[in-house]
């Protein structure tokens, strides 16, 4: 066989390990496991440290993720809650400073690829607990369970830097807060970019190389 032809088998081979590597992921995510509703991504702010993470989902350790004023947070569920009657949702925060206050506004719906449905808001003082059972009845349940709560800080008074939300539980249990990760489509998407990219510079490649003369 000739280096050409080697050269090809080599590359038809590399691409097709690249295609069935991004089938697997996708085949992968397809049939993966449920996650519990107890897990959730921040999709809002755009970044969070690692220990404001931890700190917002874990409780009994006075800290959690602080909210200033006009800025919000956003939680998308792994699973939908709110999927039976009663099922409850709490948000606790932790007081502010002596003589400061805050609220919240509190919405809880559909996240819908980042066009949320909401189907309730309720306000929520800073350093005592938002306790909700009634969001399936109040709409979750037209969409099997809801998926989305926002927090927006609109109102910090007399030295207080907005609201501090500690924690969130479902029924009881804390909610753990990840950080965003990529579908498995969309990386299945990216392998697939990326052996189109190599394909793409290896025909340029060719063009540009000259011909042998022969004498």
């Amino acid at each position: 066989m000739s280096d050409n032809g080697e050269k090809n088998l080599n590359a038809s081979t590399m691409t097709g390990r690249a295609v069935f590597v991004a089938w697997a992921i996708l085949c992968a995510g397809s049939i993966a496991t449920p996650s519990f509703a107890a897990t959730a991504s921040y999709v809002s702010p755009a970044s969070m440290t690692e220990a404001e993470r931890i700190a917002l989902g874990t409780s009994g350790d006075s800290a959690g993720y602080l909210i200033p004023l006009d800025s919000t947070l956003e939680l998308v569920f792994d699973d939908p809650f709110a999927t039976s009657s009663g099922e409850n949702v709490t948000i606790f925060s932790l007081p502010p400073p002596p003589r400061g206050f805050a609220r919240a506004w509190v919405s809880f719906g559909v996240y819908n690829d980042g066009s949320p449905t909401i189907v309730r808001r309720r306000n929520m003082r800073a350093g005592s607990p938002l306790s909700i059972s009634s969001l399936f009845d109040d709409g979750c349940s037209v969409f099997g369970g809801c998926d989305f709560i926002s927090i927006t800080t609109h109102r910090a008074r007399r030295g207080a830097p907005g609201v501090e939300v500690d924690y969130v539980t479902v029924d009881g249990e804390v909610v753990e807060v990840t950080s965003p990760t990529p579908e498995p489509q969309t990386w299945a998407l990216m392998i697939l970019g990326f052996v189109a990219t190599a394909m793409r510079l290896k025909h340029v490649r060719k063009q540009k190389k000259p011909d042998l003369v022969l004498a």
